[in-house]
């Protein structure tokens, strides 16, 4: 008896199992067909608008654009997308994002001066040791300040060596392909100059300044010797400077830097702008999950090469990449220009209601006909967080900037006060 009645309750639950089914009949369908969610609406009209104004107003030269709507994660508009263009400056974005991925938003580029001997009196028995990583806001001040920590510690002279532990030996030189004056050395970061000016003109200078005795021979390349030495100060740059910089003011040689750090981050021997570029491919192909062949042509970091391509789609898929990842988006929203208001975007799109409400990337050059981009995003009508870019090739860099701030006037925010307050509010909260 014991072994039946088990028996029995399997089959009642059997059975009532089995009718609440049949009972259901398409009841259970329509729940669950009510529980799915249902794909986010876009913003027709945007669609409408933009496809109307380029209807009307023709860009001089070849157009690539496309429009991405991140909150219900579908395309709005696509003019060329797949087409690869000349990127100019915003390739940035992706030299700043590769960046910001690869070595973390939070991190700090050092510079620390060590000692390896002993003080005697007013006088070192033993070697000084600068280690260098690719801070590209280290200057002579910054120098200056790690040398007074030996005129701390009274030293006077150095009866030894004082070397020069630098990531790379060679001033940052042009890309084949830019021309004379695209590199302005003055503005770069006292290590791009590479070891011989350091060694003589900088470091040699500046410790007899400081009145500290060196002979001039023993100042050489080295590497530092941990276990060894004591550090004795250091000086360090956030990430965000080079990236703001790159960004914000559209600088050639920080987004440079970036390339470089890209390459000696995959691998510490060897060409780090032919590296950094192996980076940047790498990136398109394993975090974008894009064919770097198909989508791309990168020769440098900054944009200023005229063989550089990327397609619309690609710069696209970088904004939502960002937006992905909240620490990169945060430091995007920092260091993007805003229209009307800062960086390079200062002079553009000043109305009122526009200031501030596009955040991008632009991007000039004005050999191959004139190139100029935007890329970057804006909240629409419907509170809806938008990625954008646009493509002004073989085309007069004023026109192509007329262009592009027209489209983003009539066709992307509109002068409706209703939508427009609250796309603002959306705006600062996506920002925020």
């Amino acid at each position: 008896m014991r072994k039946i009645i088990p028996a029995i309750i399997i089959t009642s639950i059997f059975i009532v199992s089995a009718l609440r089914t049949c009972w259901s009949g398409d009841d259970d369908v329509s729940v669950n067909n009510a529980k799915t969610e249902q794909p986010i609406p876009i913003d027709n009209a945007l669609r409408l608008r933009t496809d109307s104004f380029i209807a009307a107003q023709k860009s001089v030269g070849s157009l690539g654009i496309m429009l991405y709507d991140i909150t219900a994660g579908q395309p709005v508009y696509e003019y060329n997308a797949n087409v690869p263009m000349r990127p100019a400056s915003c390739l940035k974005l992706l030299s700043c994002i590769a960046a910001m991925r690869t070595v973390g938003t939070g991190y700090r580029y050092r510079t620390r001066l060590y000692l390896d001997g002993n003080i005697i009196n007013d006088t070192l028995r033993g070697d000084v040791i600068l280690k260098t990583q690719f801070d590209p806001a280290f200057n002579r001040d910054s120098l200056s300040i790690l040398l007074g920590a030996l005129k701390q510690r009274n030293i006077k002279a150095v009866k030894g060596r004082v070397l020069l532990d630098m990531a790379f030996i060679e001033p940052m030189n042009h890309e084949q392909h830019w021309i004379a004056g695209d590199l302005k050395t003055s503005r770069m970061g006292l290590i791009y100059h590479g070891y011989r000016k350091m060694r003589i003109e900088t470091l040699y200078g500046l410790m007899s300044a400081a009145h500290i005795n060196v002979n001039i021979d023993s100042i050489r390349f080295g590497r530092l010797v941990p276990r060894r030495a004591i550090k004795i100060a250091e000086i360090s740059t956030p990430l965000h400077y080079a990236v703001e910089k790159a960004l914000k003011n559209s600088s050639n040689i920080n987004a440079e830097t970036l390339l470089y750090l890209l390459g000696y981050t995959a691998d510490t021997g060897g060409n780090f702008r032919h590296n950094g570029v192996m980076a940047l491919r790498r990136f398109i192909r394993e975090e974008l999950k894009m064919n770097p062949d198909k989508v791309s042509h990168i020769d440098d970091g900054c944009g200023l090469c005229p063989d550089n391509r990327m397609t619309p789609l690609l710069l696209i898929e970088l904004l939502k990449y960002a937006h992905k990842h909240k620490s990169i988006y945060s430091e995007m929203m920092q260091c993007l220009p805003s229209s009307g208001t800062d960086g390079t975007l200062h002079d553009r799109m000043t109305k009122p209601y526009l200031q501030g409400r596009i955040k991008a990337k632009t991007g000039t050059l004005t050999r191959e006909g004139g190139i100029s981009t935007l890329a970057g995003y804006f909240t629409g009508a419907d509170g809806h967080l938008i990625a954008f870019a646009i493509m002004n090739n073989e085309c007069p860099v004023m026109d192509g900037r007329w262009w592009q701030d027209k489209i983003c006037e009539k066709a992307f925010l509109p002068n409706d006060n209703t939508s427009n307050r609250q796309a603002r509010q959306e705006y600062k909260k996506a920002a925020r």
